[in-house]
């Protein structure tokens, strides 16, 4: 099965109860959950959904069954870059179910597909059975958690370890799991980590040496996570920084 979309309805459940924040909850959740979705395509480019849409506009809650999308910030200025890459087993869109409006853009990078649930089917899930909002709550709490880790590695100093940390961010392993490919050029890589095009192009050249990861056209593979990893958390130089 391609990691890229679009997949069939079976497909995108066994990637949804295989990765991510729902594989972790009870089978009666999940399965009612799954049942309840809807599965839904976009090319990549396309607006998946839109900060500030509330409850009535939008796909609901989803989860990300195959390909990569980018969360991009709400707040500040307009040319701000990608925030995150989302990857299959991702969930977002959570935040009407309380009563609020979307808070981040949600952009396909590539072909993708999502599972959603609209908020009146899963209000009716979650008020059927109301010890269920305990699930919600730990993907709120799950959030929350890894955005405090994006802005502490963000506040790292040297530019080297900021770049290895949102690569790991991006292809969704920072500390565990599967490396997903990166579909972001070199520069758009670079922003997230606050570098300019030249020490971002240096430093990727530096790692691909290393032979850490792979690069081919808007597309980075990491190959050791674990090096990256120890860059990140042990702070050794490397002679990489710039």
């Amino acid at each position: 099965m391609s990691d890229l979309g679009p997949i069939s309805m079976a497909d995108a459940c066994k990637v949804l109860e295989r990765e991510g924040w729902l594989a972790t909850r009870s089978a009666d959740f999940r399965e009612a959950l799954l049942a309840a979705g809807r599965l839904r395509t976009f090319a990549a480019g396309d607006q998946i959904s839109t900060a500030g849409d509330g409850a009535d506009v939008g796909p609901g809650i989803y989860g990300v069954a195959a390909g990569q999308v980018a969360a991009l910030p709400a707040f500040g200025a307009p040319d701000a870059p990608t925030a995150v890459l989302y990857n299959p087993g991702h969930w977002t869109g959570y935040a009407p179910l309380f009563g609020g409006p979307r808070v981040i853009h949600v952009r396909a990078i590539t072909a993708a597909t999502i599972l959603s649930i609209s908020f009146s089917e899963a209000r009716r899930l979650l008020n059927a059975r109301p010890e269920w909002w305990q699930n919600i709550a730990l993907l709120v709490f799950e959030t929350s958690v890894t955005n405090g880790i994006v802005l502490t590695d963000l506040l790292l100093s040297r530019s080297d370890r900021r770049l290895a940390a949102m690569l790991l961010h991006h292809a969704g392993c920072r500390h565990a799991g599967q490396a997903h490919k990166i579909h972001l050029s070199q520069e758009d890589v670079g922003a997230t980590a606050r570098l300019s095009r030249h020490p971002a192009r240096q430093l990727l050249q530096a790692f691909e040496a290393r032979g850490w990861l792979s690069q081919s056209y808007r597309c980075i593979h990491i190959l050791a996570p674990d090096q990256l990893r120890a860059l990140v958390d042990s702070g050794e130089a490397h002679g990489l920084s710039f």
